[in-house]
């Protein structure tokens, strides 16, 4: 039997007549996408009520008021708010296998369809009125941010826990657990794991505020902020975090440590995690420690030739004290891990103290600082002075105490490698003095100290060459020298990087090797610029010369130097911040490669529109523009794929066939990104709608508008969509 169409069910149910419906079918012809009965109701010529009414009547199926009905959790999380609000759909009771749904539109039977096949359910369908399912979606799915956006949510990699199970009733927080254990939240915990691992990033910050919960990722040793999510994910999301760590889920008060093992896809993870209470929650922070970097070697650190080839001398003497110093995440552990790899052998015993161990390594003895045990530092030093070590590595001198014994053991046969926190060589030197360490013992026992610091490399799949202007070039102590110049370059950005420039990092080094001279002026009391000016006559280069030689090898950017190594002042120079201005190119460059484009307090949302049709994009920008939203415009795939890095847009409309790369593409895209995922996606297309819906849907788009564009169903959908997100505007 033929299916009937709404317009004919009105008329025989006398809402409207012939004439209306004639008139109402040309509007909708005029304005293409528009609903039918929208139009009807518009023009007053039948109520909402009414209209549910004729259609329940006819079909033959209940007209229901949701208001009135109690809808259970079970019920309502059969469906996700993200496909009930775009299809404006309601599902109220299930009986068995029976799903009941109410619908504005009962005739829409491709969503009925879609309904089946995703719950594997039984469909008997209701009606109701447009703004009885909306108060109801609104009513009984979570308020913000919905977490059913993550119901679907696969990580890159499997995600398996190693960590030792808590034994059961450990707590007694059974609510707690039971929304910690959630599949939008497990989803949600193992993609935000395996994102960052995929990332390669160092630490992820999640950081609740008034509103929403910010997830970041420190990549590269920078900052950037991944997605945002309601403030109704933080607690479950925070728990699922605990759990896997091993930590009081009912201390929410109180900062806590964890730690626990991963294993993503063939390789092992460990992960160190702390908690701390803030105004709006608990914020947590997750180290992300990668086992194989344990094995580091000293030629993949970026040492030059000549520094490697004395680090390795120094290495083979048999006493002594070896300095490592650099402010906190300037690379000072895996530089001494790499040295302890360059050590060890079956006839030496290496033994270490550290706080935290954060690398195992094979055939080393690590002791870990555990001040509640009586474990410091320098207690720890003494206990392993007494194990008959060759070589033994302090991870940090913090007080006077571990340095005097440090010193100590250098001078009873052993070779010491430890840290201090100083900004360069020289300093380390009356540092160790403040600290009360006798200038004749350190003259006879340091062996050399080695400042660093770590730069981002530039991208190899993006790099151009960069033209500088005269001032700078004066600046970096290059002039005259043409072929330096021609091999400074930076990244555009790209794909590989995520439009950063940057991919990976290395370190710079002043390596302060100790002699006579240097011993006299250290006994003597020198101050640490003396020292350094004896460092800078004998030709020792400083972090800033290191970072210059890497700079004209193509290795790292000017951007990187000024921000890491910028040239020491000197008098009549500029100062160091005015240094970055002068760094702009002779001509003007490609787009600076940038983190994100973050908006203002109370700025407008930022929709993103791409097409290849410039009267497209040009009619977009005007709707959009009048409309209060901030716009940023696209040709194709490839180039809105950039702007999505550059510009963090809150929502992108697309075409979906462009050159280089389509729509469909582009969506895939970034929906394989965890950073991009949650960007909303409307596509533009011409195709047959049903077909182009499917497609698209499929694709991952949260929604479609058929060509030719009407620019109230456009906004329409616009800010349907980005409700369901919560980012109304």
């Amino acid at each position: 039997m033929r299916r009937k169409k709404l317009g004919q069910i009105l008329v025989e149910a006398g809402l409207i007549n012939e004439n209306q419906l004639v008139q109402a079918l040309e509007e909708q012809k005029k304005k293409k996408g528009k609903q039918l009965g929208r139009i009807i109701i518009e023009k007053e010529w039948a109520k909402n009520e009414d209209i549910c009414k004729a259609l329940s009547k006819q079909l033959n199926i209940p007209y229901v008021k949701l208001k009135e009905l109690e809808i259970s959790k079970e019920v309502i999380e059969t469906l996700p708010r993200k496909q009930a609000s775009r299809k404006l759909i309601c599902p109220y009771k299930k009986t068995g296998r029976r799903l009941r749904l109410a619908m504005a539109n009962p005739l829409d039977y491709t969503t009925i369809n879609e309904v089946k096949f995703k719950t594997g359910l039984d469909v008997s369908v209701a009606v109701a009125t447009e703004e009885d399912i909306r108060e109801a979606i609104d009513d009984n799915y979570p308020d913000e941010f919905d977490l059913d956006l993550f119901a679907t949510m696969v990580p890159s990699e499997e995600v398996e826990v190693l960590a030792e199970e808590r034994e059961e009733n450990e707590y007694d927080v059974d609510e707690l657990i039971r929304q910690s254990e959630i599949a939008p939240i497990v989803r949600l915990t193992n993609a935000i794991l395996a994102d960052a691992i995929k990332l390669q990033a160092s630490d992820i910050h999640i950081e609740p505020q008034e509103k929403e919960v910010t997830v970041r990722y420190r990549i590269d040793g920078m900052m950037k902020n991944i997605f945002k999510v309601g403030l109704p994910a933080l607690a479950p999301l925070v728990s699922r975090i605990k759990i896997i760590g091993d930590m009081d889920i009912a201390m929410k008060r109180r900062p806590q440590d964890g730690r626990t093992k991963l294993k993503v896809g063939n390789n092992q993870y460990d992960m160190r995690i702390s908690t701390l209470p803030t105004i709006f929650g608990e914020k947590v922070v997750i180290r992300v420690l990668d086992q194989s970097k344990a094995f580091i070697d000293l030629e993949q650190l970026g040492f030059s030739p000549d520094d490697l080839k004395a680090l390795a001398s120094i290495l083979t003497r048999p006493q002594g004290i070896i300095l490592v110093t650099g402010p906190t995440g300037s690379g000072k552990s895996t530089t001494l891990y790499a040295s302890l790899n360059r050590l060890k052998s079956e006839v030496i015993n290496i033994v270490t103290v550290e706080d935290p161990v954060e690398y195992q390594l094979p055939g080393i003895n690590q002791v870990q600082v555990n001040e509640k045990a009586g474990i410091t530092f320098a207690s720890g030093l003494r206990s392993i002075l007494r194990q008959d070590p060759n070589v033994v590595m302090v991870g940090e001198i913090r007080d006077a105490e571990t340095a005097k014994i440090a010193f100590q053991a250098a001078n009873t046969g052993h070779l010491v490698l430890t840290t201090l926190h100083t900004n360069d060589a020289a300093a380390a030197v009356t540092r160790l003095v403040d600290l009360g360490v006798d200038p004749y013992v350190i003259a006879s026992s340091l062996l050399c100290v080695l400042a660093q610091r770590l730069v981002r490399k530039n991208c190899p799949h993006c790099t151009v060459v960069e033209k500088l202007n005269k001032t700078l070039i004066t600046r970096l102590e290059i002039d005259g020298d043409k072929k330096a110049l021609e091999k400074i370059k930076k990244g555009q950005g790209c794909e590989a990087c995520q439009f950063s420039g940057y991919l990976g990092r290395l370190g710079i080094y002043e390596m302060l090797m100790v002699d006579n001279d240097l011993r006299k002026l250290i006994v003597q009391g020198a101050a640490d610029t003396e020292i350094a000016e004896n460092a800078r006559e004998r030709g020792i280069k400083n972090l800033f010369g290191d970072c210059r030689n890497k700079l004209v090898q193509g290795v790292t950017s000017v951007e990187e130097l000024m921000r890491v190594a910028p040239p020491p002042e000197r008098e009549g120079r500029q100062p160091a911040m005015e240094q970055v201005a002068a760094a702009a190119p002779v001509e003007e460059a490609a787009e600076a490669p940038v983190e994100e484009t973050a908006k203002a307090p109370g700025a407008h949302l930022r929709i993103l529109a791409v097409d290849d049709d410039p009267f497209i994009r040009k009619m977009l920008q005007k709707v959009l523009t009048e409309a209060q939203y901030d716009v940023v415009l696209a040709t194709d795939g490839e180039e809105a794929l950039e702007k999505v890095y550059r510009e963090r847009p809150d929502l992108i409309i697309s075409d979906v066939v462009m050159p280089n790369m389509d729509g469909l593409s582009l969506v895939k895209k970034l929906k394989s990104q965890l950073q991009t995922s949650i960007i909303p996606v409307i596509l533009l297309t011409s195709k047959d709608e049903v077909e182009s819906e499917v497609e698209g849907l499929e694709a991952g788009a949260d929604d479609y508008i058929p060509k030719p564009i009407v620019a109230n169903l456009l906004l329409a959908r616009i800010n349907r969509v980005l409700s369901i997100y919560g980012r109304a505007q």
